[in-house]
């Protein structure tokens, strides 16, 4: 049996590892949600896309994280436009709802 022998790198924390890893998994570019998370940035535009992000899509409802509960209130009263103008944006997929809440950008 061979001895392992230890590396002079530092270690990576599992946090940073497991973030990579959802990332590449969010990155198709036929419809991810990295796609839908440009979409959503072309569409909307600042302020609002600096202060809440599609984080993800179960059928045709689209989760989006929005940075406090000052947000949350004001997108519910805008949910209505803000579906418009998304879906107005997409090229094939639409969404039917969407549902915001109190999460990592």
């Amino acid at each position: 049996m061979q001895k392992k022998t230890s590396s002079n790198q530092p270690l990576t924390p599992i946090g940073q590892v497991l973030d990579v890893i959802v990332d590449r998994c969010r990155s198709d570019n036929r419809g991810g949600i990295a796609h839908l998370i440009r979409i959503w940035e072309k569409t909307i535009g600042p302020p609002i896309s600096e202060n809440a992000r599609p984080f993800a899509v179960k059928g045709d409802l689209l989760l989006v994280h929005v940075s406090s509960s000052a947000w949350l209130h004001q997108l519910r009263f805008l949910k209505d436009e803000l579906l418009a103008k998304f879906n107005a944006g997409l090229e094939s997929q639409r969404i039917g709802e969407i549902k915001f809440k109190i999460g990592p950008l």
